[in-house]
């Protein structure tokens, strides 16, 4: 039996979006996505999920992508334990996308990575 990392979120930015840089000049995008689970009898519970994206599917999200806009996004689970400043133990999960899929307006628009750039550098920009 093979190991399965594999995530599928279907919801809305949360955040503004802020491309940015690695010190290694490749770039990096941090969503926040929404998404809503109901109960019988409960009201709607929106969950927070940090999604990074890599490389050019960055910039393209970066440009397309607003606070609010539907998105799909296929990806892997990152998680991550870290010591904060004050020394405690920090476990940070994250997607990381390897596709995201615009949905809404007037057509969808799948976006890909070119290359398995997703994975390098993940963990310095997580944090």
């Amino acid at each position: 039996m093979s190991d399965f990392n594999r995530v599928i979120l279907l919801g809305r930015v949360g955040n503004e979006l802020d491309l940015k840089s690695s010190a290694q000049g490749k770039k990096y995008l941090k969503l926040s996505i929404a998404t809503h689970s109901f109960r019988s009898g409960e009201e709607k519970t929106t969950h927070w999920h940090r999604v990074m994206v890599f490389g050019s599917q960055a910039e393209i999200c970066a440009t397309y992508l607003k606070k609010g806009s539907a998105v799909l996004v296929e990806g892997s689970l990152e998680v991550r334990t870290y010591n904060d400043r004050e020394g405690r133990k920090v476990t940070s999960v994250s997607v990381i996308a390897g596709r995201v899929q615009f949905l809404g307006g007037r057509a969808s628009v799948d976006v890909v990575p070119e290359s398995e750039e997703m994975h390098e550098d993940s963990a310095e920009m997580t944090a």
